[in-house]
């Protein structure tokens, strides 16, 4: 308070008694010109550092990873040490900071800019499949299996087990796999059901809280549920990586799994942040070098990992992993194919670029304890999904989505080449079939560009020597037949243009194609049948519904061939509302029209929502609910 007083004082005196003070009685401090002394030197100084900063070229050698020459991942680290490299888009911070402050500009004038508008009682009865495998015999993951007397149902972490017994069906026993633990799991949730019907064999992915890719991992649970009111947890099998995808056939697990190699957290010193780790419960190993395959022309640092395990104990019997390979893959009765896509540049005479998008597709044999590459191949454009692809008799059927892409690219001083154009080019897109001897693994027929131009692969179906194909663009498409009886004279017939697309089709029998998709509009559910005639495909009838949106993962519809059903989950938006509701949906072709069997509301996402007729009865099951109708008497 005193030092408050003493100043206030001070504000007041007056003008004279200063004008009066004598200057030699004035003591003038000598450091305020050692201050500025010091303050201009650190000036100079901060100038000289900031100019080394802004104008000392950045480094565009590779790391010399030499020093890992005695590993046996040596020559696998040499090429992850190029595919990983980023190149500076600019030679200096200089650069970099003179490019932000004219991006900001730019972002500036640009802000108020419109918007684009472009068994028995203890659980051991009959096995019965349900899922509509894509190969007789090879058995795919599903979140419903049953036997002759009861339904397994995964509801997410929760295993439920039902009686089957019409109205009387109830949940007989449960177990939760992960109740109370510490991770992230991801709603990817599968399951096998053993022939005898006293295993079941959980795959699942989780991740740790740090959310790093490093410990992100696949999980195998198998639970032992002879007696259901008791299910036992049996064994545990772990990989890092990502879910792809897996078969059951022969007692064996074929897991298909993706590995990302984060670049921010390579270290060439830690083997788990560019190798898959695999822990059979006995400790994390990395997977060995002798399996690890990466083709030349590699895009990606990705890995597809291949492995067979014991459907019974989850042992490991084999490994293989396919550096650059993505996540298409498809499983035929004796081989694995995986697919690797990447760009064929060529260079035009005025000085663009055309890229053409090509697939490698690598085969390998499964029936043996180990993986064997039987061969390769090349096809230009790129593989949808495991359905555009289909082996028969020795032939492996293709179809791709061909597209060439032409750019300009911009190259900078330091010899980097500029990415920004990339985004503005356009693209020539359409759809082509090929057709592989796996004897040679030459192409023995094709047929180019059959589609309208600018047209997309939608959807595929293979049936021995015919195949179906939908492509589309916006908002119409045609359904093609192929006949390929006769390799040497293909032939194909289409439909026309038709409203809608199917991102689904499905070989309903007795000559008839069903396509489940979109119909008019963008949120619209539509499901067609198709029928082969002379001239070309016709639509037979169709069923829609407005503002209804639908699951398209394949193995969450019901396919009844014999008594010609399809069962799927939807969830309807109420007009100039927000309220939804879920509910599903089983349809009957009669020969003439889709007829509505069953509309009943369930709880839970389309994609998750099961159901499976049984002897008059239509059981169908969802989000911590079952419901039960009765079909026919």
């Amino acid at each position: 308070m005193k030092k408050k007083n003493w100043y206030r004082g001070l504000s007041l005196a007056d003008d004279q008694y200063i004008a009066e003070a004598h200057p030699s009685r004035i003591i003038k401090p000598q450091r305020n010109k050692i201050f500025i002394s010091f303050v201009a030197a650190c000036a100079c100084l901060a100038m000289i550092v900031s100019s080394l900063w802004l104008f000392i070229p950045f480094n565009t050698t590779l790391p010399d990873v030499s020093r890992y020459a005695d590993s046996e991942y040596y020559g696998l680290i040499q090429k992850l040490n190029v595919l990983t490299f980023e190149q500076p888009k600019y030679k200096n911070n200089a650069a970099t900071l003179w490019a932000a402050i004219k991006n900001a500009g730019m972002n500036k004038a640009t802000d108020n800019a419109p918007e684009s508008t472009t068994g028995e009682a203890n659980g051991t009865g009959n096995y019965k499949e349900i899922t509509d495998n894509q190969v007789e015999g090879i058995i795919e993951a599903d979140r419903i299996k049953r036997s002759d007397t009861h339904i397994y149902y995964l509801d997410d972490d929760v295993l439920r087990i039902y009686s089957i017994d019409k109205e009387n069906t109830a949940e007989i026993g449960s177990y939760t796999l992960y109740d109370g633990a510490k991770n992230y799991y991801l709603n990817q949730w599968e399951f096998y059901l053993s022939s005898d019907c006293k295993t079941v064999t959980v795959v699942t992915q989780y991740y740790k809280k740090n959310r790093n890719n490093s410990n992100r991992y696949v999980n195998l649970i198998s639970l032992d549920v002879s007696d259901p009111s008791n299910i036992v947890k049996k064994d545990e099998f772990n990989i890092t990586g990502d879910y792809m995808s897996s078969r059951m056939v022969n007692g064996s697990i074929l897991l298909l799994t993706e590995f990302v190699i984060e670049k921010n957290e390579l270290d060439f010193k830690d083997e788990s942040t560019y190798l898959p780790q695999i822990n059979e419960g006995n400790g994390s190993h990395s997977i060995p070098a002798s399996g690890i395959v990466s083709p030349d022309n590699l895009n990606t640092p990705r890995y597809t990992v291949v492995m067979k395990l014991d459907a019974n104990t989850l042992d490991l019997k084999g490994t293989a992993a396919y550096l650059s390979y993505s996540e298409d893959v498809y499983v035929s009765e004796n081989h694995v194919f995986l697919t690797h896509v990447f760009a064929d540049k060529k260079e035009n005479k005025d000085g663009t670029i055309t890229r053409n998008s090509m697939t490698e597709i690598s085969c390998l044999t499964y029936g043996g304890d180990s993986f064997e590459s039987k061969g390769s191949v090349t096809v230009r454009g790129y593989v949808k999904d495991q359905w555009s692809m289909d082996e028969y008799e020795g032939i492996l059927r293709v179809f791709t989505t061909t597209n060439a892409t032409t750019i300009r690219e911009q190259y900078h001083e330091n010899g980097t080449v500029s990415s920004n154009n990339l985004q503005t080019a356009t693209g020539q897109s359409n759809a082509s079939l090929y057709c592989i001897d796996l004897s040679t693994f030459e192409i023995m027929a094709s047929v180019i560009d059959f589609a309208p131009p600018r047209e997309e692969i939608q959807s595929v179906r293979f049936d021995k020597e015919t195949a179906y194909v939908c492509t589309s663009i916006e908002r119409s498409d045609p359904v093609f037949f192929f006949d390929l009886s006769d390799l040497n004279n293909i032939t194909y017939k289409d439909t026309g243009t038709i409203e809608g697309f199917s991102t689904s089709l499905i070989n309903l029998g007795n000559g008839y194609l069903l396509g489940i998709g979109s119909g008019g509009s963008w949120s619209s559910f539509k499901v067609e049948v198709y029928e082969e005639t002379e001239n070309g495909v016709r639509s037979v009838c169709s069923y829609e519904l407005e503002n209804t949106k639908y699951s398209t993962e394949y193995k969450s519809y019901y396919v009844d061939r014999q008594n010609q059903f399809v069962g799927v989950g939807v969830v309807e938006q109420i007009y100039y509302t927000s309220d939804k509701y879920s509910k599903y949906i089983l349809l009957h072709f009669d020969g003439y029209e889709l007829v509505e069997l069953v509309n009943v509301p369930l709880n839970g996402d389309p994609a998750n929502m099961r159901g499976v007729y049984i002897d008059g009865y239509m059981y169908m099951f969802g989000s911590g609910e079952f419901k039960v109708e009765k079909i026919f008497d």
